[in-house]
């Protein structure tokens, strides 16, 4: 053997256990990285499983709240002897059934939730008649918007509770929803709230169930973006007000 090549063999036999060892090292360090990598990904699910277990929570919550202030309704109509009036009303409820049980997303188009809102309207103007005088004003540009499902519907339902059943006397309910850029807007006006709130009403203590549990949602679904709900007044009038960001679709 020439001693270029035992040179050769005493080279291989020096690098090839390095080369090894690199290898080794290389192989160990992209398979901690991919487990990494899985458990990021595993836990990043896990997250969102979490999350969207806390909404549907969240959603659930609300639905029984709705149901026996509405009952609470019917049960008034019947105490009248207001027969036409609780048909039609139990007609009405119905539906509220419907859209209920049929709504699991986390998202539902804006008309889908004022419809929804209107059967209420129609239940509370049975009840209340000509003393509550209701305006919605909904930009054509907001029409093909999603928006939290039952949010507009709280926020109207608040307005009875904690207004218009206290205080005698006419009032005013305003629905404005337009689109800002990319925000929509949703706001619920009406003449009594402030004076409710001015009075120390449970509202104004605990945000009601209802206003609690869209906030709670709100920060669900957006934690990283702006969607707010806020109560402002001018004059005589309260305003309850979500804005959140715009979307055309379900999904978040």
């Amino acid at each position: 053997m020439s001693i270029e090549t035992f040179s050769l063999y005493v080279l291989f036999c020096i690098l090839a256990p390095l080369v090894g060892a690199f290898t080794l090292a290389f192989t160990m360090i992209f398979e901690s990285r991919f487990d990494f990598l899985q458990n990021v990904a595993s836990t990043s699910k896990l997250e969102k499983e979490l999350q969207y277990a806390q909404y549907y929570q969240l959603n659930q919550r609300i639905k029984p709240h709705f149901f026996f202030n509405t009952l609470n309704t019917l049960l008034s109509l019947a105490r009248l002897d207001r027969k036409n009036e609780l048909i039609s009303s139990l007609e009405v409820m119905s539906k509220f059934m419907r859209y209920n049980y049929q709504t699991n997303e986390k998202l539902v188009p804006i008309m889908d939730e004022i419809a929804y809102t209107n059967s209420y309207l129609d239940i509370q103007q049975l009840r209340f008649g000509h003393r509550v005088q209701v305006h919605q004003q909904i930009a054509e540009e907001a029409k093909k918007a999603y928006i939290l499902p039952f949010a507009l519907q709280t926020m109207v339902e608040n307005t009875f509770k904690h207004a218009f059943e206290k205080f005698p006397g006419q009032a005013v309910l305003r629905i404005i929803i337009f689109r800002n850029d990319n925000l929509l807007h949703v706001e619920v006006w009406n003449t009594h709230l402030k004076q409710s709130i001015s009075d120390h009403d449970d509202f104004s203590r605990e945000d009601g169930l209802g206003v609690a549990n869209i906030r709670e949602r709100l920060h669900l679904l957006f934690p990283d973006e702006l969607a707010t709900f806020d109560m402002s007044y001018i004059g005589e009038e309260a305003c309850a007000k979500i804005i959140i960001p715009y979307r055309e679709s379900h999904t978040v």
